[in-house]
């Protein structure tokens, strides 16, 4: 097996903090403020405060998305490890997985991954598997499904006649979003909620029209816990399909590479703005409101939610390819 290194150039602790008085002092600030009076000065005084409270959050944000960088890194690195005993002792099946379980324990830990290895942006939040109701795959009618949640909460789904797996995700989303689910695709092409835990403590109830749900009366469907990948791969590597999880660990190694470009992708972009914006406040050259809006949109889940889904979903897929190779 072939494994390349995955470096992370810079996992040092990155700031972009404004000091207090050097960038935004009275004397750089731009000449339509100097010609302020008094009142338009509290203006200046409060608009900079609020600058130095988004830097703040943002910071924060930066803080989240190096943590998650840091912990794929050290993943990456001890999965690197395993791969290479792997090839080189396969009989050493046992020691391997205790590694395999001792890694799992880290992650889970951490807190910064999922259990299927992937950036855990929703802290705190369990993840379950819509296992046995396919709402995902295509059918030639539309039909609408309703689902009864514990605590008395609803939902009533539209899912629409032919429509394609990712198209089908992107409706039911803003769906589930209402009772505050997200709702994105797992590792192995299912449909995965994100959510409180009361919402998930006992089973939902399922009424359809008998094209994805029997018709009649609701029927209670329990949803799955997200399985633990290196619990997997450490049930694996006990049994005598070693091949497979040589495949298994190919595919995670993938994934998380994708994970870390994606990360660093979004660091880098949310650094770019931040300092644009306090070049802004100290030379005048832009509007600060304007980018301290940006900055907002951004860092609330804007450019971040979407594009690092896109590109956890394209990690996703290679994994499932990498996977599906010894089942061809």
């Amino acid at each position: 097996m072939q494994i390349s290194a995955l470096n992370s150039k810079d996992t040092r602790p990155q700031t972009l903090g404004v000091a207090a008085g050097s960038g935004y002092d009275e004397a750089q600030a731009p000449a339509k403020v100097q010609n302020r009076d008094s009142g338009g000065e509290i203006g200046v005084k409060v608009q900079r405060h609020g600058q130095w409270a988004l830097m703040s959050q943002a910071q924060s944000r930066l803080s989240m998305l190096q943590s998650m960088e840091q912990s794929i890194v050290s993943t990456y690195r001890q999965l690197v490890n395993l791969a290479r005993q792997l090839d080189q002792n396969g009989g050493q099946s046992q020691a391997l997985a205790n590694q395999a379980r001792a890694l799992a324990h880290q992650v889970k830990s951490d807190g910064w991954l999922d259990g299927e290895l992937s950036p855990n942006s929703k802290q705190g939040q369990s993840h379950y598997l819509m296992n046995r109701v396919d709402l995902l795959s295509p059918r030639n009618q539309g039909e609408t499904v309703r689902i009864g949640l514990p605590g008395g909460n609803h939902l009533s789904l539209k899912l629409g006649a032919q429509a394609s797996q990712s198209r089908a995700l992107a409706e039911l989303a803003p769906q589930f979003a209402r009772l505050g689910i997200t709702a994105s695709l797992s590792g192995q092409g299912k449909l995965q909620l994100t959510g409180p835990e009361a919402l998930f403590s006992s089973p939902w109830t399922f009424q359809g029209q008998g094209i994805r749900v029997p018709a009649g009366n609701p029927i209670p469907i329990g949803l799955d816990a997200q399985p633990q990948v290196l619990e997997q791969l450490a049930d694996g590597l006990e049994g005598t399909n070693l091949d497979y999880e040589k495949a298994r660990l190919r595919a995670l190694l993938v994934a998380l590479e994708q994970h870390r470009k994606a990360l660093q992708a979004q660091r880098q972009q949310l650094m770019a703005r931040m300092e644009a914006l306090r070049s802004a406040a100290q030379l005048a050259s832009q509007d600060p409101d304007a980018l301290g809006s940006e900055i907002k949109s951004y860092i609330k889940g804007g450019d971040f939610g979407a594009q690092l889904q896109a590109l956890m979903a394209q990690a996703n897929l290679s994994r499932q390819s990498v996977v599906s190779l010894l089942s061809l």
